[in-house]
This record gives structure tokens, sequence and C-alpha cells, in this order.
């Protein structure tokens, strides 16, 4: 068996509640990208970690420290989730902070897979409307509660 981490996107994982059962369906049944695998008797999933949230100044430091645990357990690839894949806008910056820093681990595009083009983009749909919603703050409580007036 391979040794395998998945990074996946800190959003969905907080804000959207992904439980990654799409990525550890097709980890166990070697489809999707980890069809890769199989040859060599499958993917062992040693760890799944979430990106370190859309970058700040401290991003590359995080994420490196977040993979630096997966590294330290033996990885050989870790795969970036098909909604870091299809969703983050800043994917590219982190693979490269990390192949830089971890030359010896694969880093790989994708998950699972999605039955069809339709059902991708509606998935890619509902994700990008979901974390773009507008969410009430305790300023619009506060304004409710005054009348609309301070």
């Amino acid at each position: 068996m391979v040794r395998i981490g998945i990074i996946t996107c800190a959003n969905m994982t907080n804000d959207l509640a992904c439980s990654s059962v799409g990525c550890l369906e097709d980890s166990y049944a070697s489809k999707g990208k980890f069809s890769r695998y199989a040859e060599r008797g499958g993917a062992q999933v040693a760890g799944i970690i979430s990106c370190s949230g859309c970058p700040t100044l401290r991003a590359p430091e995080k994420i490196l420290k977040r993979v630096r645990t997966l590294a330290v357990s033996g990885v050989e690839a870790i795969h970036f989730a098909y909604c870091l894949e299809h969703n983050c806008p800043f994917k590219n910056k982190y693979r490269s902070i990390l192949q830089s820093e971890f030359p010896n681990i694969e880093f790989i595009s994708g998950t699972h897979e999605v039955p069809d083009e339709k059902q991708a983009a509606d998935l890619d749909a509902f994700v990008k409307n979901a974390l773009c919603q507008q969410s009430a703050s305790m300023a619009d409580l506060i304004e409710s509660l005054n009348g609309g007036s301070r």
C-alpha cells in the first residue's frame, strides 16, 4: 500500500461541514485520482488536513507545519482534494511552497470523481454560492433591535 495524505479546503471543512466522504470512498475503492495506487495495493490514508485558510501573512508557515505532520508519518504523496482544486485561487501558491519544502513527496491534483460534467458544475456552483453568501453579524442584530438606527 501507498501511504498518502489529503489536503482539504479549510472553508469546506469549517463552513460547509464537509467530512471528506467522497475523498475517502474513492481512496478505499481505488477510484478517481486514487486509481494510480491499485497496482501497489491501494492507498492508505495516513491523514487528512485542511489548508491554512485563505492566505494571511502566516499562511505559508501554517501550511508547511500541517504538511510536515504528514511528511514525518511517511506519506509518499499528498492529494489536493477536489474542493481545493476546483475552488481555491491560492492552490498553485500552496503547491509551489510545498513542493520546494518537501521535494520527496508527490503533490497530486484531485481526489474523488464527480459522475458527470453537469453534476460537477452544479457542485462547484453550490460551493461558490455557499461560501460567498453574506452572513448576518452582531451589528445587524443590534441595528434590528434599535429599529435600524443608533
